[in-house]
Protein backbone atom coordinates (compact mmCIF):
# COMPACT_ATOMS: atom_id res chain seq x y z
CA UNK A 1 0.00 0.00 0.00
CA UNK A 2 2.82 2.38 0.89
CA UNK A 3 4.52 1.58 -2.39
CA UNK A 4 1.32 2.28 -4.32
CA UNK A 5 0.91 5.67 -2.61
CA UNK A 6 4.54 6.47 -3.36
CA UNK A 7 4.06 5.62 -7.05
CA UNK A 8 0.91 7.74 -7.22
CA UNK A 9 2.70 10.70 -5.63
CA UNK A 10 5.60 10.17 -8.00
CA UNK A 11 3.25 10.17 -11.00
CA UNK A 12 1.57 13.35 -9.74
CA UNK A 13 4.93 15.05 -9.29
CA UNK A 14 6.02 13.99 -12.78
CA UNK A 15 2.76 15.29 -14.25
CA UNK A 16 3.12 18.62 -12.43
CA UNK A 17 6.77 18.88 -13.46
CA UNK A 18 5.88 18.15 -17.08
CA UNK A 19 3.04 20.70 -17.02
CA UNK A 20 5.35 23.39 -15.62
CA UNK A 21 7.94 22.76 -18.33
CA UNK A 22 5.32 22.64 -21.05
CA UNK A 23 4.19 26.09 -20.01
CA UNK A 24 7.50 27.71 -19.13
CA UNK A 25 10.49 25.76 -20.51
CA UNK A 26 10.93 28.20 -23.39
CA UNK A 27 10.06 31.34 -21.43
CA UNK A 28 12.83 33.95 -21.07
CA UNK A 29 15.11 31.84 -23.22
CA UNK A 30 17.14 33.52 -25.96
CA UNK A 31 19.61 32.48 -28.64
CA UNK A 32 21.72 34.77 -30.79
CA UNK A 33 24.02 33.52 -33.52
CA UNK A 34 25.93 36.16 -35.46
CA UNK A 35 29.04 36.68 -37.54
CA UNK A 36 31.94 38.54 -35.93
CA UNK A 37 32.00 40.91 -38.94
CA UNK A 38 29.63 41.84 -41.75
CA UNK A 39 32.38 42.17 -44.39
CA UNK A 40 35.25 39.73 -44.86
CA UNK A 41 37.97 39.06 -47.39
CA UNK A 42 38.14 35.82 -49.33
CA UNK A 43 40.16 33.33 -47.27
CA UNK A 44 39.83 35.35 -44.04
CA UNK A 45 39.14 33.52 -40.79
CA UNK A 46 36.17 34.95 -38.92
CA UNK A 47 34.09 33.81 -35.94
CA UNK A 48 30.53 32.62 -35.61
CA UNK A 49 29.45 33.74 -32.14
CA UNK A 50 26.77 31.66 -30.43
CA UNK A 51 25.11 33.11 -27.28
CA UNK A 52 22.31 31.45 -25.31
CA UNK A 53 20.67 32.82 -22.12
CA UNK A 54 18.28 31.29 -19.60
CA UNK A 55 16.77 34.26 -17.73
CA UNK A 56 14.45 32.39 -15.36
CA UNK A 57 14.55 30.27 -12.20
CA UNK A 58 13.79 27.02 -14.01
CA UNK A 59 16.91 24.98 -14.83
CA UNK A 60 17.22 23.22 -18.18
CA UNK A 61 18.68 19.70 -18.06
CA UNK A 62 19.95 19.99 -21.59
CA UNK A 63 19.93 22.59 -24.34
CA UNK A 64 20.55 21.69 -27.97
CA UNK A 65 21.60 24.76 -29.97
CA UNK A 66 21.13 24.34 -33.72
CA UNK A 67 21.87 26.58 -36.68
CA UNK A 68 22.29 26.13 -40.40
CA UNK A 69 25.22 27.85 -42.06
CA UNK A 70 26.26 28.20 -45.73
CA UNK A 71 28.90 25.75 -46.96
CA UNK A 72 30.93 28.76 -48.12
CA UNK A 73 32.05 29.01 -44.49
CA UNK A 74 34.40 26.20 -43.52
CA UNK A 75 34.49 25.60 -39.76
CA UNK A 76 38.02 24.90 -38.55
CA UNK A 77 36.50 22.54 -35.98
CA UNK A 78 33.88 20.33 -37.62
CA UNK A 79 32.84 18.70 -34.32
CA UNK A 80 29.02 18.38 -34.06
CA UNK A 81 28.74 19.55 -37.69
CA UNK A 82 27.32 17.72 -40.70
CA UNK A 83 27.61 18.85 -44.33
CA UNK A 84 25.10 18.58 -47.16
CA UNK A 85 23.57 21.55 -48.98
CA UNK A 86 24.28 23.53 -45.77
CA UNK A 87 26.43 23.09 -42.68
CA UNK A 88 24.29 21.84 -39.79
CA UNK A 89 25.76 22.64 -36.40
CA UNK A 90 24.48 21.24 -33.07
CA UNK A 91 25.94 22.08 -29.64
CA UNK A 92 24.61 20.56 -26.42
CA UNK A 93 24.93 22.00 -22.93
CA UNK A 94 23.16 22.27 -19.57
CA UNK A 95 21.87 25.62 -18.37
CA UNK A 96 21.35 26.64 -14.78
CA UNK A 97 18.86 29.33 -13.78
CA UNK A 98 19.92 32.82 -14.86
CA UNK A 99 22.92 31.56 -16.78
CA UNK A 100 24.55 32.50 -20.07
CA UNK A 101 26.56 30.52 -22.56
CA UNK A 102 28.85 31.95 -25.29
CA UNK A 103 30.82 29.96 -27.82
CA UNK A 104 33.04 31.26 -30.62
CA UNK A 105 33.49 29.04 -33.66
CA UNK A 106 36.24 29.93 -36.10
CA UNK A 107 35.37 29.67 -39.80
CA UNK A 108 37.23 30.34 -43.04
CA UNK A 109 35.55 32.30 -45.85
CA UNK A 110 35.78 30.07 -48.91
CA UNK A 111 33.57 31.74 -51.53
CA UNK A 112 32.45 35.26 -52.34
CA UNK A 113 28.80 36.06 -51.74
CA UNK A 114 26.16 37.37 -49.36
CA UNK A 115 25.19 34.89 -46.64
CA UNK A 116 22.99 34.57 -43.58
CA UNK A 117 21.90 31.76 -41.25
CA UNK A 118 19.07 29.71 -42.75
CA UNK A 119 17.64 28.66 -39.38
CA UNK A 120 18.46 29.09 -35.69
CA UNK A 121 16.65 27.14 -32.95
CA UNK A 122 16.84 25.63 -29.47
CA UNK A 123 15.60 22.24 -28.27
CA UNK A 124 15.25 21.48 -24.56
CA UNK A 125 13.22 19.17 -22.28
CA UNK A 126 11.76 18.79 -18.84
CA UNK A 127 13.87 17.52 -15.92
CA UNK A 128 12.74 13.91 -16.39
CA UNK A 129 13.45 14.01 -20.15
CA UNK A 130 9.87 12.99 -20.89
CA UNK A 131 9.16 15.55 -23.59
CA UNK A 132 11.18 17.85 -25.85
CA UNK A 133 10.40 21.49 -26.63
CA UNK A 134 11.71 23.40 -29.66
CA UNK A 135 11.67 27.07 -30.55
CA UNK A 136 12.94 28.91 -33.65
CA UNK A 137 14.58 32.31 -33.29
CA UNK A 138 14.70 35.21 -35.72
CA UNK A 139 18.20 35.98 -36.91
CA UNK A 140 19.22 38.97 -39.02
CA UNK A 141 22.99 38.50 -39.00
CA UNK A 142 24.62 38.37 -42.44
CA UNK A 143 28.07 38.52 -43.97
CA UNK A 144 29.44 39.65 -47.32
CA UNK A 145 32.54 37.80 -48.50
CA UNK A 146 34.56 39.82 -50.99
CA UNK A 147 35.72 38.27 -54.28
CA UNK A 148 39.05 36.47 -54.33
CA UNK A 149 41.97 38.75 -55.11
CA UNK A 150 44.03 37.76 -58.13
CA UNK A 151 47.79 37.67 -57.58
CA UNK A 152 49.47 40.87 -58.74
CA UNK A 153 51.80 38.85 -60.96
CA UNK A 154 48.81 37.50 -62.91
CA UNK A 155 47.67 41.09 -63.52
CA UNK A 156 51.04 42.33 -64.75
CA UNK A 157 50.30 41.96 -68.48
CA UNK A 158 46.83 43.48 -68.19
CA UNK A 159 48.14 46.45 -66.19
CA UNK A 160 51.01 46.93 -68.65
CA UNK A 161 48.55 47.08 -71.55
CA UNK A 162 46.41 49.53 -69.60
CA UNK A 163 49.28 51.85 -68.70
CA UNK A 164 50.71 51.69 -72.19
CA UNK A 165 47.42 52.85 -73.69
CA UNK A 166 46.80 55.52 -71.06
CA UNK A 167 50.35 56.90 -71.23
CA UNK A 168 50.31 56.96 -75.01
CA UNK A 169 47.09 58.99 -75.14
CA UNK A 170 47.99 61.18 -72.21
CA UNK A 171 51.40 62.32 -73.48
CA UNK A 172 50.16 65.46 -75.17
CA UNK A 173 47.90 66.29 -72.24
CA UNK A 174 50.50 65.96 -69.47
CA UNK A 175 52.43 68.94 -68.21
CA UNK A 176 55.98 67.64 -67.57
CA UNK A 177 56.84 70.53 -65.25
CA UNK A 178 53.62 70.35 -63.21
CA UNK A 179 54.13 68.05 -60.23
CA UNK A 180 51.09 66.44 -58.60
CA UNK A 181 52.57 63.97 -56.11
CA UNK A 182 54.63 60.86 -55.39
CA UNK A 183 53.47 57.26 -55.19
CA UNK A 184 55.00 53.78 -54.93
CA UNK A 185 56.65 52.35 -58.05
CA UNK A 186 54.73 49.78 -60.08
CA UNK A 187 56.36 47.31 -62.53
CA UNK A 188 54.81 49.12 -65.49
CA UNK A 189 56.12 52.59 -64.57
CA UNK A 190 58.89 54.05 -66.79
CA UNK A 191 62.33 54.14 -65.12
CA UNK A 192 62.64 57.87 -65.86
CA UNK A 193 59.75 58.66 -63.50
CA UNK A 194 61.57 57.29 -60.40
CA UNK A 195 62.20 59.93 -57.74
CA UNK A 196 65.59 58.83 -56.37
CA UNK A 197 65.52 61.24 -53.42
CA UNK A 198 62.15 59.94 -52.21
CA UNK A 199 63.34 56.39 -52.92
CA UNK A 200 66.42 56.83 -50.70
CA UNK A 201 64.30 58.36 -47.95
CA UNK A 202 61.61 55.67 -47.90
CA UNK A 203 63.66 52.61 -48.81
CA UNK A 204 61.15 51.71 -51.54
CA UNK A 205 61.07 52.83 -55.16
CA UNK A 206 58.88 55.94 -55.54
CA UNK A 207 57.81 57.67 -58.75
CA UNK A 208 56.73 61.21 -59.62
CA UNK A 209 53.22 61.92 -60.84
CA UNK A 210 52.77 64.79 -63.27
CA UNK A 211 49.55 66.72 -63.54
CA UNK A 212 47.39 66.10 -66.56
CA UNK A 213 44.99 68.50 -68.19
CA UNK A 214 42.59 65.60 -68.74
CA UNK A 215 42.38 62.52 -66.54
CA UNK A 216 41.66 59.38 -68.56
CA UNK A 217 39.40 56.77 -67.08
CA UNK A 218 39.03 53.04 -67.42
CA UNK A 219 35.56 51.61 -67.98
CA UNK A 220 35.10 47.91 -67.17
CA UNK A 221 32.21 46.02 -68.76
CA UNK A 222 31.77 42.64 -67.08
CA UNK A 223 29.84 39.99 -69.02
CA UNK A 224 28.44 37.14 -66.90
CA UNK A 225 26.51 35.32 -69.61
CA UNK A 226 26.99 31.53 -69.83
CA UNK A 227 30.07 30.50 -71.77
CA UNK A 228 29.27 26.82 -72.37
CA UNK A 229 26.32 24.48 -72.70
CA UNK A 230 26.75 23.11 -69.17
CA UNK A 231 26.05 26.55 -67.67
CA UNK A 232 29.26 26.33 -65.65
CA UNK A 233 30.10 29.24 -63.38
CA UNK A 234 33.80 28.68 -62.60
CA UNK A 235 35.05 31.17 -65.20
CA UNK A 236 32.29 33.59 -64.24
CA UNK A 237 33.61 33.59 -60.67
CA UNK A 238 37.11 34.11 -62.01
CA UNK A 239 35.83 37.02 -64.11
CA UNK A 240 34.36 38.68 -61.01
CA UNK A 241 37.64 38.19 -59.14
CA UNK A 242 39.60 39.59 -62.07
CA UNK A 243 37.36 42.67 -62.29
CA UNK A 244 37.69 43.30 -58.54
CA UNK A 245 41.47 42.86 -58.51
CA UNK A 246 41.89 45.03 -61.62
CA UNK A 247 39.87 47.80 -59.98
CA UNK A 248 42.06 47.57 -56.86
CA UNK A 249 45.22 48.02 -58.90
CA UNK A 250 43.76 50.92 -60.88
CA UNK A 251 42.69 52.72 -57.71
CA UNK A 252 46.09 52.22 -56.12
CA UNK A 253 47.63 53.77 -59.25
CA UNK A 254 45.24 56.72 -59.01
CA UNK A 255 43.33 55.90 -62.20
CA UNK A 256 39.56 56.43 -62.01
CA UNK A 257 37.57 53.39 -63.07
CA UNK A 258 33.92 52.51 -63.45
CA UNK A 259 32.21 49.14 -63.83
CA UNK A 260 28.98 47.97 -65.42
CA UNK A 261 27.74 44.39 -65.58
CA UNK A 262 24.69 42.38 -66.51
CA UNK A 263 24.89 40.46 -63.22
CA UNK A 264 22.21 41.32 -60.65
CA UNK A 265 22.55 42.22 -56.99
CA UNK A 266 20.97 39.48 -54.83
CA UNK A 267 19.40 42.14 -52.56
CA UNK A 268 18.04 44.63 -55.09
CA UNK A 269 17.60 42.44 -58.17
CA UNK A 270 19.16 45.23 -60.24
CA UNK A 271 22.29 45.03 -62.43
CA UNK A 272 25.42 46.20 -60.62
CA UNK A 273 26.95 49.47 -61.79
CA UNK A 274 29.67 51.69 -60.32
CA UNK A 275 30.45 55.26 -61.30
CA UNK A 276 34.08 56.39 -61.89
CA UNK A 277 36.27 56.63 -58.78
CA UNK A 278 39.95 56.34 -57.92
CA UNK A 279 39.44 56.40 -54.15
CA UNK A 280 40.86 53.26 -52.52
CA UNK A 281 38.49 53.83 -49.58
CA UNK A 282 35.56 53.07 -51.92
CA UNK A 283 36.85 49.59 -52.73
CA UNK A 284 35.24 47.71 -49.79
CA UNK A 285 31.83 48.98 -50.90
CA UNK A 286 32.59 48.21 -54.55
CA UNK A 287 33.86 44.75 -53.63
CA UNK A 288 30.68 44.20 -51.63
CA UNK A 289 28.55 44.99 -54.67
CA UNK A 290 30.51 42.48 -56.76
CA UNK A 291 30.24 39.94 -53.94
CA UNK A 292 26.44 40.20 -53.95
CA UNK A 293 26.10 39.30 -57.65
CA UNK A 294 23.81 36.28 -57.81
CA UNK A 295 24.88 33.89 -60.57
CA UNK A 296 21.77 31.79 -59.93
CA UNK A 297 19.67 34.68 -61.16
CA UNK A 298 19.25 35.20 -64.89
CA UNK A 299 21.53 37.95 -66.19
CA UNK A 300 20.55 40.69 -68.61
CA UNK A 301 21.63 40.41 -72.28
CA UNK A 302 25.14 41.83 -72.53
CA UNK A 303 24.37 43.44 -75.87
CA UNK A 304 21.98 45.77 -74.05
CA UNK A 305 24.70 46.71 -71.52
CA UNK A 306 27.03 47.55 -74.42
CA UNK A 307 24.46 49.71 -76.17
CA UNK A 308 23.41 51.61 -73.05
CA UNK A 309 26.87 52.34 -71.62
CA UNK A 310 29.20 52.66 -74.59
CA UNK A 311 27.47 55.86 -75.70
CA UNK A 312 27.79 57.31 -72.18
CA UNK A 313 31.53 56.66 -71.83
CA UNK A 314 33.96 59.31 -73.06
CA UNK A 315 35.36 58.27 -76.43
CA UNK A 316 39.02 58.58 -75.37
CA UNK A 317 38.65 56.45 -72.22
CA UNK A 318 40.09 52.95 -72.09
CA UNK A 319 37.30 50.36 -72.25
CA UNK A 320 37.98 46.85 -70.92
CA UNK A 321 35.44 44.10 -71.58
CA UNK A 322 35.84 41.03 -69.37
CA UNK A 323 33.96 38.08 -70.82
CA UNK A 324 34.59 34.32 -70.87
CA UNK A 325 31.86 34.04 -73.48
CA UNK A 326 33.51 34.06 -76.91
CA UNK A 327 31.04 32.75 -79.53
CA UNK A 328 30.55 34.41 -82.90
CA UNK A 329 27.45 36.31 -81.75
CA UNK A 330 29.35 37.91 -78.88
CA UNK A 331 32.31 38.77 -81.10
CA UNK A 332 29.97 40.34 -83.63
CA UNK A 333 28.56 42.64 -80.93
CA UNK A 334 32.10 43.80 -80.13
CA UNK A 335 32.89 44.43 -83.79
CA UNK A 336 29.80 46.62 -84.04
CA UNK A 337 31.05 49.00 -81.33
CA UNK A 338 34.65 49.26 -82.56
CA UNK A 339 33.89 52.45 -84.57
CA UNK A 340 32.77 54.07 -81.29
CA UNK A 341 35.76 52.87 -79.28
CA UNK A 342 39.23 53.90 -80.37
CA UNK A 343 40.64 52.26 -77.25
CA UNK A 344 39.13 48.88 -76.38
CA UNK A 345 40.42 45.59 -74.96
CA UNK A 346 38.54 42.29 -74.67
CA UNK A 347 39.90 40.19 -71.79
CA UNK A 348 38.80 36.56 -72.08
CA UNK A 349 39.25 34.45 -68.92
CA UNK A 350 39.90 30.84 -69.95
CA UNK A 351 41.59 27.64 -68.80
CA UNK A 352 45.32 27.35 -69.26
CA UNK A 353 45.06 24.06 -71.15
CA UNK A 354 42.04 25.01 -73.25
CA UNK A 355 42.28 25.33 -77.02
CA UNK A 356 42.79 28.66 -78.73
CA UNK A 357 39.58 30.44 -79.68
CA UNK A 358 38.90 31.46 -83.26
CA UNK A 359 39.04 35.27 -83.04
CA UNK A 360 37.59 37.46 -85.78
CA UNK A 361 40.23 39.41 -87.70
CA UNK A 362 38.80 42.78 -86.59
CA UNK A 363 39.34 41.86 -82.92
CA UNK A 364 42.85 40.40 -83.00
CA UNK A 365 44.45 43.66 -81.83
CA UNK A 366 41.83 44.11 -79.08
CA UNK A 367 42.00 40.59 -77.66
CA UNK A 368 43.84 39.38 -74.53
CA UNK A 369 43.65 35.79 -73.29
CA UNK A 370 43.78 35.63 -69.46
CA UNK A 371 44.54 32.08 -68.38
CA UNK A 372 43.70 30.41 -65.09
CA UNK A 373 44.18 26.95 -63.64
CA UNK A 374 41.09 24.75 -63.39
CA UNK A 375 38.42 23.04 -65.41
CA UNK A 376 34.63 22.68 -65.61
Amino acid sequence: MTLLIFLILLAIMAAVELLIYRLHALDDLSLDVHFSTDLARFGEIIEVVETAQNNKRTPLPFLLLKFESPVSLEFLDMTNTTRSDLLYREDMLTMKPFSRHTRRIKAKCMKRGYYSFARVNITTSDLLLIEKFTRDFDNSSNITILPEEVDVGELHSLMSITFSDIQQRRTLLTDPVSFSGIREYQPWDPIKTINWTATARSGDFMVNQNASTSMRQVTILLNLECYNRKHSDFLLEKSISLAYSYMLQLCEAGIPCSLYTNGKDILTGLPVSMEPSSNVADMPQRGGELARIDLNNEVLPFAGILESHIVQVRSDDFTVIISPRNDSSFQESLINILPLRSSLLWVMPCYRLSQEVNIERELTDQYYRWETVGHD
